[in-house]
């Protein structure tokens, strides 16, 4: 999966904890379509958010995929 800037941008939402831990799935995917104009459940299906059963951060791949776009 190829991330685009509101992946990025999603992934940073929940890093910066803009998106605390504990949110529902629910509300995280209106907080991204409202706020930053994306949908975060292919980056959630694709393993990069930890959403079971609500927002708990970001996965191994997730944080190693926002760092990777920091350098």
């Amino acid at each position: 999966m190829e991330l685009t800037d509101t992946d990025y941008n999603i992934l940073d939402a929940i890093a910066s904890g803009k998106v605390e831990p504990g949110t529902s799935p629910r509300h995280f995917v209106d907080y991204c379509d409202n706020v930053i104009g994306g949908d975060p459940q292919p980056l959630i299906d694709a393993g990069y958010i930890d959403a079971e059963p609500y927002i708990n951060g970001l996965t191994e791949k997730g944080k190693q995929a926002l760092a990777n776009r920091k350098k």
